[in-house]
């Protein structure tokens, strides 16, 4: 037997085939159980399905808003390395400074190569927000790979850098310039404060330093830097 009661209740028998429900208005379709006396709610089984149906609907397109986000940061990364790719090997047949994009505020200057932790990226010039976030970066003022001194280049370690903790006395990096490739031998790694910036001076002799943030999985502003140098081969 069916007949329309109020979602979500429940009545009771006064008499016989005589029901009466508490809440005064009816907006839902019900069963009626003759040995239990109660009123089973369909209205309830649709909106609990319909709720169901809702959440899983956010949570599909939450999950797609989420997918093209890293999609989109995953593209673009690998658009510009390409353009990178193409800016510094323009660069070395010219000999011109060659911007990757138009509005790029940086320019390659040379590629770094580590065998050991994996790492073959292009160098772009200045320690600035852009360079740094699509490579290692040269710091204005020492030389340029392919030039004599002492060759600083830093990188984030949370991206390019995070492996830079891995390297061993002895592990090889070697500097690609528009002149042609230079190797170093690591030597020593150390930790210090981000201030000391006795290490980024001029050498008597050839170095790369290669400096990021310390410690590699620290979240925030890092007070210390991690610091690896290497001293250039001699033929």
């Amino acid at each position: 037997l069916h007949f329309r009661a109020p979602p979500f209740c429940q009545v009771r028998i006064l008499a016989p085939n005589r029901l009466r429900c508490p809440v005064d208005s009816c907006g839902g379709a019900h069963s009626y159980h003759f040995f239990t006396g109660r009123l089973s709610c369909t209205e309830k089984v649709t909106m609990n399905r319909a709720e169901n149906r809702l959440f899983l609907g956010i949570v599909f397109v939450s999950g797609i808003l989420l997918i093209g986000r890293a999609g989109c940061f995953y593209t673009k990364g690998m658009v510009a390395q390409h353009l990178l790719e193409k800016a510094w090997r323009l660069s070395k047949v010219n000999g011109k400074v060659v911007k990757p994009w138009g509005w790029a505020d940086t320019h390659p200057v040379g590629k770094i190569r580590i065998p050991a932790i994996g790492l073959d990226q292009v160098i772009l010039e200045g320690t600035h927000t852009e360079s740094l976030a699509f490579g290692p970066a040269h710091l204005s003022g020492t030389p340029k790979p392919g030039e004599p001194g002492n060759i600083c280049i830093a990188g984030h370690r949370d991206s390019f850098f995070r492996k830079l903790d891995e390297l061993s006395v002895g592990d090889l990096i070697e500097l690609e310039s528009k002149d042609g490739r230079t190797r170093y031998k690591v030597t020593w790694m150390i930790v210090t404060d981000s201030d000391n910036t006795k290490l980024l001076g001029d050498t008597f002799q050839d170095y790369v330093t290669l400096i990021t943030c310390y410690p590699f999985d620290f979240v925030g502003p890092a007070q210390e830097r991690y610091i690896v140098r290497a001293r250039m081969e001699r033929a």
